[in-house]
This record gives structure tokens, sequence and C-alpha cells, in this order.
């Protein structure tokens, strides 16, 4: 079976989306998702945010725990699963003092993507990410309040956005130039 499907626009592109949406997950919903420890079978605290690095991968979470400072946890350190972000070993939270790293999805949220004839999609409201692989699969498409409301939000796969400046990018068909 097919993990997407194709979506025809008026513009003659096709859009790839996941059939289903079960198998991935709004970095958004990621926020305060619990975490959740194997070995006692307790939650022991909530994602604070998700880092996407350079290569739209998660590169690690920062979680708030009851008790302890908040820390971080590694990409490789934890499952990803709709109901909870699952670790096995509490020696995997790091030390996280707040600083100032740059996510991918803080720098490409409100980015204009247009289609191939320069017509306007919308703008960039959250990543959709794979839980197995934690990349980055897809972006949702803010279009306005009542084309979103009347028709839902755009998912376009990030495979088809080509970044053609730091704020905007182009819908392709072969492909994207993901730089």
């Amino acid at each position: 079976a097919s993990l997407v499907r194709r979506i025809f626009l008026f513009s003659g592109e096709n859009i790839l989306i996941p059939e289903g949406g079960a198998s991935y997950l709004k970095l958004r919903k990621m926020k305060s998702l619990p975490v959740f420890y194997v070995k006692t079978a307790e939650i022991i605290g909530r994602v604070e945010k998700a880092v996407i690095g350079d290569d739209y991968t998660i590169s690690y979470v920062v979680a708030e725990f009851s008790g302890r400072e908040p820390g971080m946890i590694l990409a490789d350190d934890f499952e990803l699963r709709e109901e909870a972000l699952i670790i096995q070993d509490l020696n995997k939270i790091k030390s996280y003092a707040y600083g100032e790293e740059l996510s991918m999805y803080d720098s490409k949220m409100g980015d204009v993507i247009f289609n191939s004839e320069g017509r306007e999609m919308g703008k960039v409201s959250d990543f959709i990410i794979c839980p197995h692989t934690k990349k980055v699969w897809g972006l949702e498409v803010f279009s306005g309040a009542i084309k979103d409301l009347l028709e839902g939000r755009q998912e376009i796969a990030l495979e088809q956005v080509c970044w053609k400046s730091v704020i905007s990018g182009v819908l392709t068909e072969e492909g994207s130039d993901q730089s």
C-alpha cells in the first residue's frame, strides 16, 4: 500500500500527501507530549519543544521534568509516538542551559509558498514529522481562515518545495533544492 496520495492542484502541480495521516505528526502537537519512562512505566515530564536541524530532522527535544531542571534528549535516544515520547534510559537526559539555538522550524514558519505559476498558496504554519524517521515529511500551509475552514489546510511534501529565498519557496514537480 502506498504511503502517499497525489492531489492535482489548479496549476497542474502534483502534490504528495500522507495517506491516512495517522503515521505522521504535526510538530506543534509535540509540545506538551508526555515523556514516558519505560522502566518505571511512568510519565516523568513533558516536551517543551523540538529542535529541527538544517537537514530537516529532529536534532533533539527539550523537556520539562517535575523536581529537576529542564533537559534535552537527543533524537537517537527516544522513540516518537503520537501519544508520547518514549525513553529507555534516564542517563540519556542531558543538561539543557537555555541557549540560543536556531531551529529550522523557527526559521521557516511564516515563509510564503508559491506554485510554479506564481500564485501564492499560503504561508508555512507547521512541519509534518514522520515519527519513525524523525524527519520532516512535509509542510502544513495556511491559506487564510475562510479557505482553511472550507477546504482544510494544505499539506505539501517537503520534496516538492524548492526554497528560492530565506522567506519563500516554489512548488516543483521534480523535487527540491533544499538549500
